[in-house]
């Protein structure tokens, strides 16, 4: 047997010997890489789900809502605000480039779908024909709004996925009859599913001709929203300066007014979103670090005591030819080892906690290698820093004294 497996049997001994001690140096590191752990599985997820949000907020996509407050994600209420009118629309698409399609936009919560037996309350939206342009929006089945349907205010109706299963179960809604606030609506077709997130459930809506909206249904002209599609992206924050400037002087608003509207880049939703999880995160890396330093402390204070009552075996190891080297080796195999334990504990237990959480719908988490790369580091880092007293400790007892029982 080598002098290293030799070195790495007494190792197993030892921890073997000491079980109750080595589960107490075990379960300081445990806590901490298990926090470390769901910490990471959880951003990994947030990260993953805050990449789908600005996807599905359309990355080539500046959307103006009326109203000077920064509202980035939809409001949780209609606010009926007045200062955006399809003039606004028609001016941005005749002034300013980079833009390759365009619409207003209204909308209204709570609008009442019925069909024969069957009902539903969702959200409406009143659009032009290039508004599925700029929103990335297929279609599963029918067709979109057209120019035509603009032209004679048609009561036609494009279903979201969510609104279509509702009303029709068994499939088959284009070309059926509906009533929208009591009104026939024929269906002409319905959205591709595009899912939802915690602000917004993208496939409960119904969307309608803007002309039709304007002046039979809302019968109002003013709207919530302008979204514009660009053709470069790298030219987006210009452009919307662009935009912002040419409505100020639409507007009338002059220096050192604040905006009656407001003009949302993909940065903004990014921001946004990440905002909150990254002051949890590093609140949650934290708390890691202290558990960790903390699971560090107990491994080197029980190892200092476990100096002093190994004195006689480290004394009659160094009688029989043991180094020094081969001292202080074990001992810090030992602390790594007994971290190493806990960082697999540890990450077990983090990620099943993660995975409980989503699982309960609290948080949104991903389980990759990441997890076990950083624990893997962190332990052996733990176990080396906070091994190296107590291995110095006991690699530099007086054989003599320590065979005799006078170690220190």
């Amino acid at each position: 047997m080598s002098r290293t497996q030799r070195i790495g049997s007494d190792v197993v001994a030892s921890l073997l010997a000491h079980k109750p001690r080595a589960f107490l140096m075990m379960l300081g590191v445990a806590v901490g890489v298990a926090v470390l752990s769901a910490v990471i599985a959880i951003g990994q997820g947030t990260r993953a789900r805050l990449l789908q949000l600005v996807e599905t907020h359309n990355l080539d996509m500046i959307m103006v809502r009326a109203g000077g407050d920064a509202q980035v994600f939809a409001p949780t209420a209609d606010r009926g605000l007045t200062t955006l009118f399809p003039e606004d629309t028609r001016a941005i698409e005749k002034e300013i480039p980079n833009i390759e399609f365009i619409s207003g936009t209204q909308n209204k919560r709570g609008i009442n779908l019925v069909y024969e037996d069957r009902s539903a309350v969702t959200r409406l939206f009143g659009v032009e024909p290039n508004w599925a342009e700029v929103r990335h929006r297929t279609l599963s089945e029918g067709e979109f709004i057209s120019s035509a349907d603009m032209a004679s205010m048609a009561r036609i109706a494009i279903l979201g996925h969510t609104v279509a299963k509702a009303l029709f179960p068994q499939g088959g809604a284009v070309g059926r009859t509906i009533r929208v606030e009591n009104e026939p609506y024929v269906v002409k077709g319905v959205f591709t599913e595009v899912g939802s997130t915690t602000e917004e459930d993208f496939d409960d809506r119904i969307v309608i001709p803007y002309s039709t909206s304007a002046r039979r249904l809302l019968n109002r002209p003013f709207l919530e929203q302008i979204v514009l599609r660009v053709r470069d992206t790298n030219l987006i924050p210009e452009t919307a300066e662009r935009v912002r400037d040419l409505l100020r002087v639409r507007h009338n608003i002059g220096q050192g007014r604040p905006d009656d509207f407001f003009v949302r880049e993909p940065q903004d939703v990014a921001d946004t979103a990440s905002k909150t999880p990254k002051m949890l995160f590093a609140l949650m890396a934290g708390i890691s670090l202290v558990a960790l330093i903390g699971g560090g402390l107990v491994i080197m204070n029980l190892m200092l005591i476990a100096v002093s009552q190994r004195s006689r075996e480290i004394g009659l190891r160094r009688a029989i030819g043991a180094r020094t080297g081969d001292i202080t080796q074990q001992f810090l195999l030992e602390s790594v080892f007994v971290a190493l334990i806990g960082g697999v504990v540890g990450v077990a237990i983090g990620l099943v906690a993660a995975w409980g959480l989503d699982a309960a719908g609290l948080v949104v988490s991903r389980i990759t290698w990441l997890p076990f790369v950083v624990a893997f580091v962190a332990c052996t880092v733990v176990g080396l820093v906070f091994g190296v007293q107590p291995a110095r400790k006991a690699a530099h007892l007086d054989p003599a004294a320590s065979l005799s029982g006078r170690a220190a």
